[in-house]
């Protein structure tokens, strides 16, 4: 089982227990919230408890293909969101890492996935040395653009193709690789 557990000054990043479920099913089914990931959007009660149930087994697998770290505030130990993120070591995906996150709007425009971000960044580069991390998003939604400019990341490209559940959408690409991070890390300190 994934267990590391990654801190910032607010929040607390670790590995999805069931405990979480309520919440995370809450965000998942906040039609606002999603309107961006058509994926989440159109599921039911059954598939967004499902999904919460597969990251539940990933998260015991002593390999898995993934990880979903749940965010938690530090003040309140509120979950309010998580971040998914395809597991470097298999080695399909072992060049190119790919996440994707969510946040409860409550907690929107307070800086928090930013902070995950810079965290997460910080531990797949330096710890695990993963070559590059990669996520998409939807054109319309700016606020995740401009999360994702804010740590260092670049826009690649645009397409329209489908998500996992044979959804079709458009999708602007970003991109960050570990030497970007170094630099961009040693401009900030």
């Amino acid at each position: 089982m994934a267990s590391t557990t990654l801190e910032t000054p607010r929040l607390i990043l670790r590995t999805i227990i069931p405990d979480d479920r309520d919440a995370i099913v809450s965000i998942l089914s906040d039609k606002v919230a999603m309107q961006h990931m058509l994926r989440y959007k159109l599921w039911d009660v059954e598939q967004r408890q499902g999904w919460v149930d597969t990251a539940l087994e990933i998260a015991e697998q002593s390999e898995p293909d993934g990880i979903a770290w749940v965010i938690e505030r530090k003040d309140t130990g509120e979950t309010i969101g998580w971040f998914g993120i395809s597991n470097p070591t298999n080695p399909a995906n072992a060049y190119n890492v790919n996440f994707e996150y969510a946040l409860g709007r409550p907690h929107w425009n307070q800086g928090y996935m930013t902070e995950v971000l810079r965290n997460i960044f910080a531990y797949e580069f330096n710890t695990l040395g993963v070559p590059q991390l990669s996520a998409n998003c939807h054109p319309s939604n700016i606020g995740s653009s401009r999360v994702m400019e804010k740590v260092g990341m670049r826009y690649t490209h645009f397409d329209r193709g489908p998500d996992m559940d044979g959804n079709w959408q458009e999708q602007n690409h970003y991109l960050i690789t570990r030497d970007e991070w170094n630099i961009l890390k040693n401009e900030v300190s």
